[in-house]
C-alpha cells in the first residue's frame, strides 16, 4: 500500500508538472555577451561567487578584470566544496551588505548550487530548511548567472540546489523552477583547467543524471531524447577527455551532454544512485561524482528485470549490438576501470552508520523519485554490502 500511494503521488505530480513552466536559461557564449546583458539590465553591484581553486585560474582572473572595468564587484570564495547552511547564510549577509544586484556563480555544481541557495535566501524570509523539498521557494530569487567550470552537474539549467545540514548530518535538495538560473555562459575552454580525475568524476555525475532520468517512470519524449543524447555523448567522449587535457572538441560535447542531462533529470528526476550518493557523502564527505560512478552499476544490477528492456536499448545506443541487458552494466564497469575510479567504500563505510544512511535514502526517495523499483530496508542493506564487497 505504501508504494502504491507513492506511485499515485508521482502520477499526480507528473500530470501537474506538464503544466509547470520549466524554462531553460538563456545561453551566453563569451564574456562580451555577459557584459552586454549586465549593461542592458543596468547592473551595478555583482557578487562574483567561486571556489578557492577556480579563482586562481586565468579564465576567472580575465573575467574578474573585465567585470571590474564596468561594475562594482565583490569576490566571494568562502563556500566549501559541499555548501552548508551556515556558509550560505554568511554569503547572504555579505551579499545584502554589498546591496548585490546579481550573483555570478563561477564553478562546478557546488558553487552553482550555493549561488541558487544564496539567491533564494536573499529574497525569501524562509530558512533553507523550510525550503527543502518541492515548490517551497515563495519569492523570485535574486538574478543569477552561472558559468559552469565542469561538465557534470548540469546545475546551470536545473531546478535543484543541494545543501548540507551539518547540524543534522543531512544533505538534501531544494527543488523549485524559480531556482533555474536566468543565464548560463557555456565556454568549453574553461574545462581545460580541470584535472583528469575531476573531468572523469563530473562527467560520471552527468552520465548518472541521464541514465537515472531515462530509467525512471516520469519520462516525456523530451526528457528521453535529452537523456539518450547525453548518455551517447558522454560514453563516446569521456575517455578521450580524460586522457587528453588539450582536447577541446570532446569537452564541448561533454558540456552539451551535461546540459542535456540536467534538463532531463530536472523533469524526470533521479533515483537510488543519487540517494545513496547523498547519504554517503553527508556521512563521509566523498565526491558526489565519484560516488555516483561507483554506485551506478550496483543499483542497475539491483533493479533487475524492471530495467532490462531499457538497458538493451542503451546497449545499441553505445554501439553494442547485444540483447543481454548486463552488457551495458559491464561497459559501465569497464569505463570506471579506464577512468581509474576505484571503489574504496569497503574501507570507509562503517556498520554503525548504515541504519542512519538507510533512513536518509528512504526519506529522499519516497515518495518523490519515480524509480523503476522501490527497495526494502533489507534490499538497501544488501546494496550497501555489495558496495563494500561483502556480498
Amino acid at each position: 500500500m505504501k508504494y502504491f500511494i507513492a506511485r499515485v503521488y508521482q502520477k499526480i505530480l507528473y500530470i501537474f508538472s506538464l503544466f509547470l513552466k520549466f524554462r531553460e536559461p538563456i545561453i551566453l557564449n563569451n564574456n562580451e555577451e555577459l557584459i552586454n546583458v549586465l549593461k542592458n539590465k543596468k547592473i551595478q553591484n555583482i557578487l562574483l561567487l567561486s571556489g578557492k581553486r577556480v579563482c586562481k585560474q586565468d579564465f576567472y582572473i580575465n573575467l574578474d578584470e573585465k567585470l571590474k572595468d564596468e561594475f562594482n564587484v565583490l569576490e566571494y570564495t568562502d563556500i566549501p566544496t559541499d555548501p552548508d547552511i551556515d556558509s550560505i547564510e554568511k554569503a547572504v549577509s555579505s551579499a545584502k551588505a554589498f546591496q548585490t544586484d546579481v550573483i555570478i556563480a563561477v564553478g562546478g555544481g557546488s558553487t552553482m548550487d550555493a549561488g541558487k541557495a544564496i539567491a533564494a535566501r536573499y529574497t525569501n524570509k524562509k530558512s533553507l530548511r523550510k525550503m527543502r523539498g518541492l515548490l517551497k521557494v515563495t519569492k523570485k530569487p535574486l538574478l543569477l548567472i552561472t558559468i559552469p567550470t565542469t561538465a557534470g552537474t548540469g546545475s546551470e539549467c536545473t531546478v535543484a540546489s543541494v545543501v548540507s545540514d551539518l547540524e543534522r548530518g543531512q544533505k538534501y535538495a531544494i527543488n523549485d523552477p524559480k531556482l533555474i538560473p536566468e543565464y548560463a555562459l557555456l565556454d568549453p575552454t574553461v574545462l581545460l583547467t580541470l584535472p583528469a580525475d575531476l573531468t572523469a568524476q563530473t562527467a560520471l555525475d552527468a552520465l548518472t543524471h541521464a541514465i537515472e532520468a531515462y530509467l525512471g517512470n516520469s519520462n516525456t519524449e523530451t526528457t528521453k531524447r535529452y537523456a539518450l543524447s547525453a548518455i551517447h555523448k558522454i560514453y563516446e567522449n569521456l575517455q578521450e577527455a580524460y586522457e587528453d587535457n588539450t582536447a577541446l572538441d570532446v569537452r564541448k560535447e561533454l558540456q552539451i551532454a551535461s546540459y542535456q542531462a540536467g534538463i532531463a533529470f530536472t523533469k524526470a528526476y533521479v533515483g537510488y544512485v543519487h540517494a545513496f550518493s547523498h547519504a554517503i557523502a553527508a556521512t563521509y564527505h566523498l565526491s558526489h561524482g565519484y560516488l555516483n560512478g561507483i554506485i551506478l552499476p550496483v543499483i542497475l544490477e539491483a533493479y533487475g528485470k524492471k530495467i532490462h528492456k531499457k538497458l538493451v536499448i542503451l546497449n545499441y545506443l553505445i554501439g553494442e549490438n547485444d540483447d543481454n541487458p548486463n552488457t551495458f552494466i559491464k561497459k559501465i564497469k569497464e569505463l570506471l576501470i579506464t577512468l581509474n575510479q576505484e571503489n574504496i567504500l569497503c574501507d570507509i563505510i562503517k556498520d554503525e552508520d548504515i541504519p542512519k544512511m538507510i533512513e536518509h535514502i528512504n526519506k529522499e526517495v519516497y515518495p518523490l523519485y519515480p524509480v523503476p523499483k522501490f527497495f526494502s530496508n533489507e534490499e538497501l542493506l544488501q546494496i550497501f554490502n555489495k558496495l563494500r564487497n561483502i556480498a
